[in-house]
């Protein structure tokens, strides 16, 4: 005949008890609210890089306008519309001109050129826009014939966008640079 051996039962309750259960879900609390940062960096993160795509893609758009140009040519009229203005911006295409440089660079601190700047609005979903200021300017290259230029196109968020949208209001964008040689 086998006998089992049956332990003995305790004479305290097996389980939690309610001290070390609030224990446990204020380590858990610590541990979630340490990570909001990470969500709120994420979340900040993603707009500007949604904002950076934007100027990119719009500065790319006006620098293959002009690029697709021949440069010993008469200037193109060239156009481009944005989803709230009726009349198309105008994209001078004159060698020799364009917004001022400081060194190799769009200078955002001097005052536009009229037909080489435009403050292009982006629309997005539901209702939202995103207005840009978008300049350019044209070089022709010495000792070729006048057949190419450099061309230099700066795209960034304007500062009329961040008035009006909160987000942008409290964040810095870098203005996106874009440079080629065209024509022939």
């Amino acid at each position: 005949m086998t006998h089992t051996h049956r332990p003995k039962k305790s004479s305290g309750q097996n389980g939690f008890s309610l001290i070390e259960l609030m224990f446990a879900i204020s380590v858990l609390a610590v541990g979630m609210a340490a990570l909001l940062p990470l969500f709120a960096t994420a979340v900040l993160s993603n707009g500007k890089a949604r904002t950076d795509t934007t100027a990119t893609m719009l500065a790319q758009t006006v620098l293959e306008k002009i690029a697709a140009q021949p440069a010993s040519g008469a200037p193109a009229n060239l156009t481009i519309t944005d989803c709230v203005n009726a009349v198309p911006w105008q994209i001078a295409t004159a060698a020799g001109a364009g917004a001022p440089l400081n060194g190799n660079e769009i200078d955002f601190t001097q005052n536009p050129v009229p037909n080489y700047n435009m403050q292009f609005v982006a629309c997005g979903n539901n209702g939202r826009r995103a207005t840009y200021d978008v300049r350019w300017n044209i070089q022709t290259i010495a000792g070729n014939g006048n057949r190419s230029r450099v061309i230099i196109v700066a795209a960034r968020p304007s500062a009329a966008a961040a008035v009006g949208n909160k987000n942008q209001a409290w964040t810095f964008a870098l203005p996106v640079t874009l440079r080629t040689i065209g024509g022939l």
